[in-house]
């Protein structure tokens, strides 16, 4: 027992280590959070650009989208903060955004794509019969019926991305994981900081997960009082 209480004074309370994480945990959720919002924007815009009636502008962004989703995230991250902007006054901090709000956007896009796809083509052609315009039928017909099917996906890319950023470290930028890294080298005991951030990491993803099904339960509910 003394030995588990000294260990967990050396990792948390001994020159406030805990400042690590506390740091590491504000970053992983600014980090994720300006990602995934700014990626859901783009993919949107990038599934709307597939979309078009121009062939060569939805080849040029479905060869991109391939190419973010295919090439890792680190090597991504690398090539944008060590090559791309190198000469850029940039902080690291908003390049590595940018790079993840990239890795996002492709996959969300594809997500969305796919969803709006497999609405039923028969409710498009019979709200368009009944005289609703372009924009009514995507917002009333389209639109409803696509989040339903994006919803689960959409929830679980929102974890993807969380864990993501746990790669950053790599590039200096003081996440959870590099938080950890720091205190066990100088600890020389991993234990508590893992146990630690893997909490902090669990407690991102069911606090995430759950507003995203909060906000489709709403939606359900307004639905239903709307009938």
């Amino acid at each position: 027992m003394k030995d588990f209480l000294n260990a967990f004074y050396v990792t948390f309370i001994f020159e406030n280590r805990w400042r690590f994480f506390y740091q590491g945990f504000l970053m992983t959720i600014l980090l994720t959070l300006t990602s995934f919002l700014f990626g859901s924007l783009l993919g949107a815009l990038f599934c709307k650009i597939k979309m078009s009636e121009h062939r060569l502008i939805r080849r040029i962004v479905s060869c991109l989208v391939s190419f973010f989703i295919q090439i890792p995230t680190l090597v991504l991250l690398m090539f944008l903060v060590y090559i791309i902007f190198k000469s850029v006054p940039l902080s690291v901090v908003v390049i590595v955004i940018f790079g993840l709000t990239l890795k996002a956007s492709a996959y969300l896009s594809e997500i969305f794509y796919t969803a709006i796809n497999s609405v039923n083509k028969g409710e498009v052609e019979a709200a368009k019969t009944l005289g609703l315009s372009r924009i009514q039928t995507f917002f009333y017909v389209i639109l409803p019926q696509s989040v339903d099917m994006a919803l689960p996906v959409y929830k679980n890319k929102f974890i993807i991305t969380l864990q993501e950023t746990s790669i950053v470290g790599y590039l200096a930028i003081m996440d959870l994981t590099r938080a950890s890294d720091i205190v066990t080298a100088r600890t020389l005991n991993a234990m508590f900081g893992l146990v630690a951030i893997s909490i902090l990491y669990l407690i991102l993803g069911w606090v995430g997960n759950g507003i995203l099904t909060l906000i489709s339960r709403r939606k359900h509910l307004e639905g239903d009082e709307i009938k």
